[in-house]
């Protein structure tokens, strides 16, 4: 069973009505709560704790902290009671899980809606004609009559600069969203943004693991019973296998809660993008099936966008090819779900930077430790120690601890970005006092993935998993000082170390990747003639959102010393493409 559809409309109560008998007629949703001014619609069974004036109701999918070997039984009574604390919010210290969470005053005509930290659970909002919804896709918005076609162009170009910097605000007018980790509080019309879960609770210095040996065996146990959560409701997967360590690990804690894993790698002709050693090597070590499928120009058309469901234009045309393959293994084994290995990069803390050392040198003074520090950094840059000590003294003491965000002005107009300014913001990017700057980063790291957890249209098909980014896991990896993650020199340590005994020497050891920029590459260059007619003569040109004359020069590039610019142009055709779809919607 995929995620929960859904939509609340709250406002006038004869406005709400005549609005949920159009959706319902037309989504297939049935009626969960039925309250003057407050409606909620659903197409599946919803958790509802009924204490009069208040009803707590809980969408999704839950787990206990303490149990996690099998999914919350949502329909239990006293399980129901146990999952709500007296206001009505969800008792996060005990469970974790893909939900929304919605508390309704009926006497006071006040609704709260919560998303969880990992943002599994879609959940937008808008208020359009005197009703203010909340649901789980714009297709549910358009059917009720609230949402039109038309584009933010400032949210479409700010998409566009400040890259994956996900913030509350879509690429449709009026369309918005909560995002992970916060709540919408509605009281007589008025809605406002509340941050609910903060990263910082669990990044500050005097939560670290003050021995690795403590960080290696919490994270291996988490990993272990967060994993084995989700296979116990999704027992037949499929697991994209990249050749890297974080699908192998996924895979791995898989295999040991007993799911029948059938792995899958996606392969491009240039042995960059061959990944099969290292993914074939992980499949035999689990004695898991594999496929292996190459990526197929033939099966791209980059006038076809993948994001249609979504508003924002986050779909990536270089993986259509890749998706189909998805959705022939799927329906091949009878597929429950897919799992990834997306997100470990940023939660187990990849940085090839000089971040552990300036950390260290801030936590602990100038020493033995942050020399070893300094030169486990040095081997995994490939650069001398001398250089990155004093590098990471520079950044220790003479910048502030705050990340600092760089916009993406390749290929955008001039004006277009002038306009925008070099604001934004996040909440998550407040750096509190005496915190550190490698872990400010780790958390930044957590934004900067958010926008590439969805976009595929399999996600349409079946639940599409992250599990890395579950809730304990986060946690878990907040607590670890930035320098663990880089001990012997190797990236994503304490991940390496946690599975030692579970992956083969050949991926635990592993280094390098390879990608697919060859197969960009050539996307690029045999479809010269139909980009440049897309972006030249297309919405972003038209609304000087790009640099006509920087994009046609692109167009023409030619080589691999401009793979840069070819995936730069790829993410312009795929607004556009996505521009389109919305507009013929």
């Amino acid at each position: 069973m995929n995620r929960a559809r859904y939509l609340i409309l709250s406002g006038p109560d004869n406005l709400v009505r005549m609005r949920a008998t159009k959706v319902a007629a037309l989504a297939g949703l049935k009626m969960t709560i039925n309250q003057p001014n407050f409606l909620l619609l659903a197409d599946q069974p919803a958790a509802v704790f009924d204490q009069p004036p208040r009803t707590a109701i809980l969408l999704g999918w839950l787990y206990r902290r303490d149990s996690a070997t099998k999914p919350v039984d949502l329909f239990d009574p006293a399980e129901t009671r146990d999952i709500f604390t007296p206001e009505g919010a969800i008792h996060a210290k005990k469970y974790w899980g893909s939900y929304v969470a919605i508390l309704h005053d009926e006497d006071h005509d006040t609704t709260t809606v919560v998303r969880d930290p990992s943002g599994g659970m879609p959940c937008y909002y808008m208020k359009s004609q005197g009703v203010t919804a909340i649901g789980s896709d714009m297709a549910l918005f358009r059917q009720v009559g609230l949402l039109g076609s038309a584009i933010d162009d400032e949210q479409l170009g700010r998409h566009l600069y400040f890259s994956n910097l996900r913030t509350n605000r879509t690429c449709l007018a009026e369309l918005n969203e909560i995002p992970a980790g916060f709540q919408l509080d509605i009281q007589h019309g008025k809605s406002e943004l509340a941050q609910r879960w903060n990263p910082w609770d669990y990044a500050k210095r005097q939560e670290y693991y003050g021995e690795p040996a403590a960080a290696i065996s919490d994270l291996r146990a988490t990993l272990t019973s967060t994993i084995g959560a989700w296979v116990s409701r999704f027992p037949t997967l499929v697991v994209g296998l990249s050749g890297g360590l974080d699908s192998s690990i996924v895979a791995a804690a898989a295999v040991q809660a007993g799911a029948k894993v059938t792995g899958l790698t996606l392969v491009t002709d240039e042995t960059a993008g061959d990944e099969r050693y290292y993914a074939r090597a992980i499949a035999n070590f689990l004695d898991i099936p594999m496929e292996e499928v190459f990526f197929s120009a033939d099966n791209t058309d980059l006038e076809m966008s993948h994001a249609t469901h979504l508003p924002r234009p986050l779909a990536r045309s270089f993986a259509q090819s890749g998706d189909q393959a998805y959705l022939a293994v799927a329906s091949a084994v009878s597929a429950d779900a897919f799992f990834t290995g997306s997100g470990g990069d940023n939660v187990f803390c990849f940085q090839q930077s000089v971040l552990p050392i300036a950390d260290r040198l801030l936590s602990e003074g100038v020493g033995r430790e942050a020399l070893v520090t300094a030169a486990e950094v040095a081997e995994m840059a490939e650069t001398n120690i001398i250089r990155c000590a004093t590098l990471a003294a520079r950044r220790a003491w003479l910048r502030k601890p705050h990340y600092r965000w760089k916009p993406k002005a390749d290929l955008l107009s001039r004006d277009f970005v002038s306009r925008l300014g070099a604001e934004f913001s996040h909440p998550w990017l407040e750096v509190p006092i005496g915190e550190l700057p490698g872990k400010a980063a780790h958390i930044a790291y957590l934004i900067q993935i958010q926008n590439h957890l969805e976009g595929f249209r399999r996600e349409t098909v079946l639940p599409m998993i992250n599990p890395l980014m579950s809730q304990p896991i986060v946690e878990t990896c907040l607590r670890i000082p930035s320098w663990f993650f880089c001990i012997g020199g190797e990236n994503r340590s304490i991940a390496r170390a946690a599975f030692e005994s579970r992956l083969p020497d050949s991926m635990l050891h592993r280094r390098t990747k390879g990608g697919p920029d060859g197969f960009l590459q050539r996307l690029v260059e045999r479809n010269r003639s139909k980009i440049k007619d897309m972006l030249l003569g297309g919405h972003l040109a038209a609304a000087n959102i790009i640099d006509r004359s920087a994009v046609d020069a692109a167009i023409k590039l030619e080589g691999d010393r401009h793979n840069h610019r070819h995936f730069r142009i790829l993410e312009l055709v795929d607004a556009e493409a996505w521009v389109a779809a919305m507009k013929a919607s």
